[in-house]
């Protein structure tokens, strides 16, 4: 699918443009804040060709694409007018507990800021690297301008927290980064240096603190000025506004900030630091061990951007960080260990084209294909993944490996592990053969059970036709392929159902009824693949290797299985005729709900043609609904 027609696509299926609060991507994900959480439909959005997976994770609505995220991402800036709404309400954040709410707002800030700080730390690490092989000495010329392009980004880094800041906050840039500019105005810089005494300003003492490669003084900064340049907005005339409200909200901002909420931030973000370090110094291997095998899920869960202000702090304070960047660095190589056992291990060819496709982006740090396409998916490489951290994350706790700077935790790092009279760089290539070939084994060993369905709804899988092919080959028969009706009732187009996914025959060719009766049977004698746990939907799978999704209603998944009864499960043998599902048309209408019930094959592309046989109403067991021409 072209990214134009994707962008668009979950545009729609999050509720349109005008649901869209804000909006920014990282490395693979789409991350969303929307207005009203319940117009997004989850599981159409699922299905789309180009999204490994959508989830709400950390009050974010997050669209998980992988490699050409950038792309699909300009694509929606352009629909949804650049990468926040600011004429739409500030997302609600009551629904959120406290520690999302900080997940949401240090993601929303640090996100799209990463491309500078990452860009940076590479050339830190090129630098290192140099020097290490003797083609830069640290006093040459070049050297020095090197080092200004590798320290602007974290010397000004308030700066750019602050625009980020502003944005999220919903306040205006221009003041957020006059705000920053305060707080590194050479004055304070200075004093700072000389241990100078604080400075008195209608009363408040004001500390000259070094704030240049801070985080947190200036977060908070900005949230307050958002709070009161808000609030003076709305006291003052709209016709002075424009005179007397920047200068009012400077005024009172300013001074609070630098006399109380700076000093604050600071102190806690070296405690913060404080309190990392020791941990791995103290108990390097556990906290390692802990780190290495659970980063996944950190990831994964948002959560590794609450460790985003100790890390640059750590960084200012002593030029290294041990803790969230070589953790994430064993934990990817985890993965593309567990990847290339997939790779091994598979039988199924669509299996390892998947898996080759993501294990070179494992090796550069970029993980969630991997993870959401093949090891989360096959469910035992998955933990393997954690096993292997697990073990590299407490070799490196245990010996202390660092990183001096702040880059993509994948190969493009190792630069950055080269400690000048140190073993570092020698320590962080054992860890990396440590975890990869763990985890490697371990999926070898323990091996994975894969599906023969072409489809999964939930986990938003593409079809696996390898199955399907096979007993087709085997066969020899020139009659078309036939498939029974599974319900009674009128017989509609695919065109006309109302759900894109259906219509546009993305997931399949068929046909869809309006039934008559609340009854589901099989369509052909077979095997049940998939039972959805909403019970809105089964996949079958027929000796002959026809895959059929027969999907009950249109977002009947919103039902939780209310006024649905699955009668079989997974693994189930059926014969023609046999009941697989009942359900209650009256009780899912009068939820506003369509019961109109469209049945895909999802294989179809392995036919010549999937043709619908004209009847305009059928019977169930009694009337062919589709021939399949092979």
């Amino acid at each position: 699918m072209e990214n134009k027609e994707l962008a668009g696509k979950i545009v729609k299926l999050i509720g349109g443009t005008e649901n869209i609060s804000q909006s920014w991507h990282c490395i693979t994900r789409l991350r969303f804040n929307l207005n009203d959480e319940s117009q997004v439909k989850v599981d159409e959005l699922k299905t789309l060709d180009g999204v490994l997976g959508a989830q709400f994770q950390s009050g974010q609505f997050q669209v998980i694409i992988g490699a050409k995220v950038a792309e699909v991402y300009e694509e929606i800036d352009h629909l949804a007018g650049h990468s926040s709404n600011d004429s739409a309400p500030v997302k609600n954040t009551s629904k959120m507990n406290p520690i999302e709410v900080v997940f949401d707002v240090i993601s929303g800030i640090f996100t799209p800021i990463l491309p500078a700080i990452v860009g940076s730390g590479l050339i830190k690490g090129i630098m290192a690297l140099f020097v290490s092989l003797g083609w830069l000495t640290e006093t040459s010329s070049t050297y020095q301008v090197l080092q200004i392009f590798s320290n602007a980004v974290f010397y000004f880094l308030p700066f750019l927290i602050a625009y980020s800041a502003a944005k999220k906050f919903k306040t205006r840039e221009s003041l957020a980064l006059a705000l920053a500019g305060i707080l590194l105005y050479p004055t304070m810089i200075e004093g700072a240096a000389k241990g100078a005494d604080p400075l008195s300003f209608l009363g408040l003492s004001i500390p000259l603190n070094n704030y240049t490669s801070s985080v947190l003084p200036i977060i908070l900064g900005v949230l307050l000025l958002s709070f009161v340049d808000k609030w003076i907005t709305k006291a003052i005339p709209k016709s002075l506004s424009i005179v007397f409200t920047p200068v009012l909200s400077l005024m009172i901002t300013a001074p609070l900030t630098l006399a109380f909420i700076a000093p604050i931030g600071n102190v806690s973000g070296q405690y913060l630091e404080i309190f990392f370090t020791s941990l791995f110094n103290f108990a390097g291997p556990i906290a390692g061990l802990l780190m290495g095998g659970l980063m996944p899920l950190i990831v994964l869960t948002g959560m590794h951007y609450a460790f985003f202000p100790s890390t640059l702090a750590s960084f200012e304070k002593v030029g290294y960080d041990i803790m969230l960047l070589p953790m994430n660095f064993i934990a990817n190589m985890a993965q593309a260990g567990a990847v290339l056992g997939v790779i091994i291990r598979t039988k199924r060819v669509e299996t390892r084209s998947l898996a080759l496709s993501t294990l070179l982006p494992s090796f550069f740090g970029i993980t969630e294909p991997a993870i959401y396409g093949v090891t989360l998916r096959l469910k035992k490489p998955f933990y393997a993944s954690l096993i292997g951290g697990a073990v590299g994350g407490c070799f490196y706790g245990l010996f202390s490996v660092k990183t001096t700077a702040f880059s993509i935790p994948g190969i493009t790092s190792l630069p950055t592990y080269i400690m000048k009279g140190t073993n570092n760089f020698q320590l962080a290539l054992i860890g990396i053969a440590l975890s990869f070939i763990v985890s490697l084994l371990i999926t070898i060993l323990l091996g994975f059970q894969e599906s023969v369905t072409a489809f999964n709804e939930q986990a938003a899988e593409k079809p696996n036709h390898t199955e399907s092919t096979e007993n087709q080959q085997m066969s020899k028969q020139t009659n078309p392929y036939e498939v029974q009706a599974p319900m009674s009732g009128k017989v509609i187009p695919l065109s006309e159902v109302n759900d894109s996914v259906f219509s546009s025959e993305m997931m399949g060719k068929g046909v869809a009824i309006l039934p008559d009766k609340g009854v589901v049977q099989a369509p052909f004698s077979g095997k049940v693949v998939t039972v959805t746990p909403t019970k809105h939907a089964i996949g079958l799978v027929s000796d002959d290797g026809i895959e059929l999704l027969i999907h009950v209603g249109i977002d009947t998944v919103s039902l939780n299985g209310q006024f649905l009864d699955v009668l079989v499960k997974e693994g189930d043998k059926i014969k023609t005729g046999d009941h697989l599902l009942s359900f209650d048309i009256e009780g899912i209408q009068s939820n506003h709900l369509d019961v109109v019930t469209p049945i895909i094959v999802t294989n179809s592309t392995q036919y010549l043609d999937v043709i619908h046989t004209g009847d305009a109403h059928v019977t169930a067991g009694q009337n062919k609904l589709l021939m399949l021409i092979h």
